[in-house]
């Protein structure tokens, strides 16, 4: 399927916050009851035959039930990798991470090794850092062939369909997909909750001989640490979630009939990040932010204008969608992700402006500088009074700096449509974990018209990016596989954990940290002031050795602690 980069994103980060107006009330699924821990613990314990992989770790894979209900059933298979602890006399255990998604890796993924190597010394004395591929992932990813004797429909060429025509073809082209997976899918599309995966890990846990569980989750990793938490709550050690999400409004809809993405709050989160950075650059001033003088207005006026005309690019076409939910998002998703020292929001800044140069000039008041040279992190100067193939190179360059890391990280390349990039007829129409976690494990209306109503609603609270994150998720009505793992609550357990917010994270905003907070009695909120999706590898003065203190002793630094990054934006 085309997966646009914001339906990829609600899973490096499926994020939610505050609730849009409610939806005419549609046919919702309706929750699971909790499943008893007896039931989820009669499977054998796996073996991990450990070998050397990457010079310093060690992998393997590990043997799960598909089915928990049947544990001596058929299996599938997770790859798990481990950082072994460098003091193997002093070992405490096994430290889980997981990156989020849902649908992301862990083992092979591209922030386990910088993560393992995160913590202090002491933590990496005393833990193996292990990474555990979710189910669904790589074995057995879930993949939906074409269906059989049927026409694929046109794809969609928007993210944000508004016209009858529009939103009928997405909506026949959610259909083709669900009917192509019914069709299609392996065995795993039946399998793959939060829930499935909980019980995955606490099946690993035990087989590492720990008693109990220490993890680090971020972005949807934060659902899987909650779940965890609450349908094992006698065997979590040390608990950090990096990036919270609300688990309540997320699996919920406490009879609202709105999809999941309009109650998470990702669509209000990317314009609040947005905004705020836009208000930053303006008190910096032009000398720290190409944009300051109404950043915030001349971006609107870009996209604007490449909705009415896209941009050509070397190998490019920028429309206003991609501008939108390609470049702007993924700045505002990749800045400084896991301390990687690139700047994304500042280059987007820089890309906006040479945009505003091409299109209207450095002669208008709201693009001129008293210098007309960028200076752009990891790009350099950029004269602006260069010729237009100039500028259109050095625009092409932000761009693909950007995008290369969204990439890098899990999103796909759009097309200039605003959706990913065309596929050929005999390719998967999905390709992927995320729709059949986050499909199985929330409610959302069976009838494709609340997605309409919905998405109409989201401009009220987010009219830029609102309706391309609510239709993100319209596959979701009447999903075919099944949803009688899922676990839905109650979220209330009082063990240990903490939780980290930061403070303009545009996929996984502070008001869901703030409510799983008060859901979580035995938990402590500590928030980091910066930009960009979650707190780690951001804050080596502050936020890092509070996390490490607490997972080598199991005690909560101070609830309502706040931490500056080590490095400010448009510094």
């Amino acid at each position: 399927m085309r997966t646009s980069t914001i339906g990829r994103l609600a899973v490096v980060a499926l994020p939610l916050v505050g609730l849009l107006a409610p939806v005419v009330a549609t046919n919702s699924v309706h929750a699971v009851e909790p499943t008893t821990q007896q039931s989820l613990t009669d499977a054998a314990v796996p073996d991990i035959d450990w070998q050397t992989c990457d010079l310093i770790y060690q992998c393997a894979k590990v043997e799960v039930p598909l089915d928990h209900d049947d544990p001596s059933g058929e299996t599938t298979k997770l790859p798990i990798k481990r950082l072994p602890a460098s003091n193997p006399a002093e070992r405490v255990g096994a430290l889980f991470m997981n990156f989020g998604g849902p649908g992301a890796t862990a083992a092979d993924n591209i922030q386990f090794t910088g993560a393992s190597l995160m913590f202090g010394n002491d933590v990496r004395a005393k833990f193996d850092i292990v990474g555990l591929d979710p189910r669904g992932t790589s074995e057995q990813t879930l993949t939906c062939a074409p269906a059989p004797d049927t026409e694929a429909p046109p794809a969609p060429t928007t993210m944000a369909p508004e016209t009858p025509e529009e939103i009928a073809a997405k909506i026949a082209y959610d259909d083709y997909v669900r009917d192509s997976c019914d069709k299609t899918a392996p065995p795993i599309i039946d399998h793959m909750s939060t829930a499935d995966v909980a019980r995955d890990m606490d099946l690993v846990r035990q087989a590492l001989g720990d008693e109990k569980l220490s993890y680090y989750g971020l972005s949807y990793g934060s659902v899987l640490g909650e779940t965890y938490a609450s349908m094992f709550p006698d065997r979590v050690g040390a608990m950090v979630i990096d990036g919270v999400i609300d688990p309540v409004t997320y699996a919920n809809d406490d009879g609202s009939g709105e999809p999941y993405t309009s109650r998470w709050g990702m669509a209000p989160g990317i314009e609040e990040a947005l905004s705020s950075a836009f208000a930053r650059c303006d008190k910096v001033g032009i000398l720290r932010c190409p944009l300051a003088g109404n950043a915030w207005k001349r971006w609107h006026r870009v996209v604007d204008s490449l909705d009415k005309q896209p941009l050509a690019l070397p190998g490019l076409t920028i429309d206003g969608e991609y501008f939108k939910y390609g470049l702007t998002v993924n700045a505002l998703q990749m800045h400084r992700i896991g301390g990687v020292p690139l700047p994304t929001i500042e280059l987007l800044a820089g890309a906006t402006k040479i945009i505003d140069v091409l299109r209207f000039g450095l002669s208008q008041p709201a693009a001129r500088s008293s210098d007309s040279t960028l200076r752009l992190p990891g790009v350099g100067r950029v004269d602006l009074g260069a010729q237009n193939s100039v500028l259109l190179d050095r625009l092409g360059e932000i761009v693909r700096k950007i995008m290369d890391q969204a990439e890098k990280y899990g999103f796909p390349p759009l097309s200039s449509s605003g959706v990913a990039a065309d596929q050929g007829p005999d390719e998967p129409v999905l390709s992927g974990a995320q729709f059949g976690v986050s499909c199985s494990d929330t409610e959302n209306p069976t009838d494709p018209n609340a997605w309409v109503t919905a998405a109409e609603n989201s401009k009220a609270d987010a009219p830029n990016f609102g309706p391309g994150v609510v239709w993100s998720s319209s596959v979701c009505a009447n999903w075919p596989g099944s949803s009688e793992s899922a676990y839905r609550g109650p979220f209330d357990t009082d063990t240990s954990m903490l939780m980290i917010g930061n403070t303009h994270d545009n996929a996984t905003p502070m008001a869901g940290a703030k409510l799983a907070h008060q859901r979580f009695p035995g938990s402590s909120l500590i928030t980091l002031n910066s930009w960009g999706h979650t707190a780690i590898g951001k804050s080596f003065n502050c936020i890092q050795p509070k996390v490490d203190s607490y997972l080598l002793t199991e005690k909560l630094p101070a609830d309502g602690t706040v931490c500056q990054p080590d490095a400010q934006l448009f510094g």
